[in-house]
């Protein structure tokens, strides 16, 4: 079989799964965005007719969106890359309207993208059945599917930029590391420090200072390409200029010291890590106790999304908005740990892995849930108490319990078919090493092997 048919039907799987699911009426950020990059895509200029685009007009916190060029006209104010990444699609589709589709259809793409990027860093230490499990969990079980995919947010740039320096590190190729960190930072300009934790944590660890110098070139280069963006779209070289660096100021002043806003990316019921993705629980111990077996660059990614974590908190408010479904703010950070999380998981004692599947479907079957419908959302003033999915369970259990319980049970059927002798036998003929193929991979990125762990006694029954 070849080594290529699995990605390959990943990608065109989860694209058309994405796209099918994206959302029609998606949030002010990603409508904005399409509407910006309609304009550059039909005319060219980089400024559009605010006054054309009423959609804001009655929104109390227009300004959020828009900005104020160098010369007083205002623009619509977004990342580069989030509308840089909807252009093509806008100049094949040339819409006579604000049409979310082209959208849509670019976010579900790039998603699909990184997550083939995550199989193929997994695939090289895991093998292709439990790589394409893991993939799976990401993909379905995480706002990577409910955001990133929706629409074109920050996170599709961020998750294909943090998924593409795992790739590229993995291999070695440093100049890739820096391009793909180039890719978060059009993103999200702060979701820079991720790249510069890689780079530098690599070069610390393997003793190599050009490995720093060659990610650090590539990502400069990607700064400075940003900065050109701004000049041309807003009149000003400054890379953050697609937003008013004074709420971020302001933010620092009343985030860095509010424990309240750092616990909401953990504990509140809408926004809270802890109710979205109880694999961190069931995994995160194991991945910590072998931390030093796990692949350098794995261990610095993951303490990269614990930097820009960190760096979120300080700079915005833990609910990071409404209008979209799960945590938002907090995807980088999971995203950054999938790799070391997933890699982990030979290790895992067998209490763990008992907890493993029912945590799996738990995570699938609420992401699924309103990734499918695109309807399901809590107001940003009830994220502490108030969560999303239950609230559609207690309030509309016609529309909701039953595409619960077909996702639950597919996700169940899915496992089962994964354990089947038959397909692992079929599914490791992808394993095999093809003419031609690439050397295997270097101590520092070596497989992954269980080591064995004392374990008590086991009770006797008296």
């Amino acid at each position: 079989m070849s080594r290529w048919l699995v990605p390959l039907a990943v990608l065109g799987v989860l694209a058309a799964l994405y796209g099918a699911t994206s959302n029609p009426d998606p949030s002010p950020d990603a409508r904005t965005a399409a509407f910006a990059a309609r304009h550059v895509a039909l005319t060219g200029d980089p400024v559009p007719d605010i006054a054309s685009f009423p959609y804001l007009d009655d929104n109390i916190i227009r300004g959020t969106w828009i900005v104020e060029t160098a010369d007083g006209r205002e623009a619509v104010g977004r990342a580069p890359g989030v509308i840089a990444a909807v252009v093509p699609a806008y100049a094949l589709a040339r819409p006579g309207t604000v049409d979310p589709l082209p959208g849509g259809l670019t976010a579900a793409l790039l998603t699909a993208v990184a997550m083939v990027l995550l199989l193929l860093v997994l695939r090289r230490h895991l093998g292709t059945r439990t790589a394409l499990a893991a993939t799976a969990v990401v993909a379905l079980g995480t706002p990577v599917w409910s955001v990133a995919a929706d629409a074109v947010w920050p996170h599709t740039l961020t998750t294909l930029g943090i998924l593409g320096t795992a790739w590229a590190a993995d291999r070695r190729r440093w100049w890739l590391v820096g391009v793909f960190g180039g890719v978060m930072l059009w993103g999200r300009l702060h979701a820079a420090v991720i790249c510069a934790v890689v780079g530098l944590g690599l070069a610390r660890t393997r003793r190599q200072p050009g490995i720093a110098l060659r990610v650090g070139a590539a990502a400069a280069a990607a700064l400075a390409l940003s900065s050109a963006w701004t000049r041309w779209m807003y009149g000003s070289w400054d890379p953050s200029s697609g937003y008013r660096a004074g709420d971020f100021t302001g933010g620092v002043l009343d985030h860095a010291l509010d424990p309240l806003n750092w616990l909401g990316f953990v504990v509140s019921a809408d926004r809270g890590l802890l109710w979205w993705a109880p694999l961190l629980v069931v995994l995160g111990p194991t991945a910590w106790r072998v931390r030093h077996a796990l692949p350098d660059w794995s261990r610095w990614l993951a303490a990269g999304g614990a930097t820009y974590a960190v760096t979120q908190a300080v700079l915005n408010r833990f609910s990071g908005g409404d209008h979209f479904y799960g945590y938002r703010t907090s995807l980088e950070l999971v995203v950054s740990l999938a790799p070391a999380l997933a890699l982990a998981t030979p290790h895992l004692s067998a209490r763990a892995r008992r907890w493993v599947l029912p945590a799996v479907v738990v995570q699938v079957t609420v992401i699924a849930t309103g990734a499918i419908t695109d309807d399901l959302y809590s107001p940003v003033r009830d994220v502490w108490w108030r969560h999303a999915f239950v609230d559609a369970v207690v309030h509309r259990p016609g529309h909701v319990l039953p595409l619960a319980v077909v996702v639950a049970v597919t996700t169940l059927l899915a496992a089962r078919v994964l354990r089947d002798a038959r397909v692992a036998v079929w599914l490791d003929r992808a394993d095999r090493p093809v003419t031609g193929s690439a050397p295997p991979p270097s101590r520092a990125a070596a497989p992954v092997t269980p080591t064995p762990t004392p374990r008590p006694p086991a009770r006797r029954s008296g």
